[in-house]
């Protein structure tokens, strides 16, 4: 049972937005007032690219927020491999700032309380 969930949160297509906002919001990435940005048209251009970059290439789905001038820009995705290896499912995530650049890249694990964890992979 849990292999079938794992394999349907492989698809692209089934990689649900909600796993990435609630592994921002659960390990605390963003401040808890942040507002989410729910629209290309409220990014800047080089978040605009990103994002649709992501989407076509990388098969991520994409998460802004924005707080006291900074914006957070999340990409998203299932890795099968460690979710397997884990036994539960594990989110790869990129950060960028509102310039585009990249300011983190971490992975987290849903804990069996549906709690989201960072891993370190080293």
């Amino acid at each position: 049972m849990e292999t079938t969930r794992l394999r349907r949160k492989q698809n692209p297509d089934v990689v649900r937005e909600e796993s990435v906002e609630a592994c921002v919001r659960g390990i605390h990435m963003v401040p808890r007032d942040a507002v989410r940005v729910n629209s290309l048209s409220e990014l800047t251009i080089p978040l605009r690219r990103l994002a649709h970059l992501n989407t076509l290439t990388e098969s991520a789905v994409w998460r802004a927020w924005s707080h006291a001038g900074a914006t957070w820009f999340v990409t998203g995705w299932t890795s099968f491999e460690l979710s397997q290896e884990h036994g539960r499912p594990v989110l790869q995530m990129r950060v960028y700032n509102q310039e585009g650049m990249l300011q983190e890249a971490l992975t987290c694990v849903q804990t069996l309380a549906s709690i989201w964890e960072r891993i370190d992979l080293r």
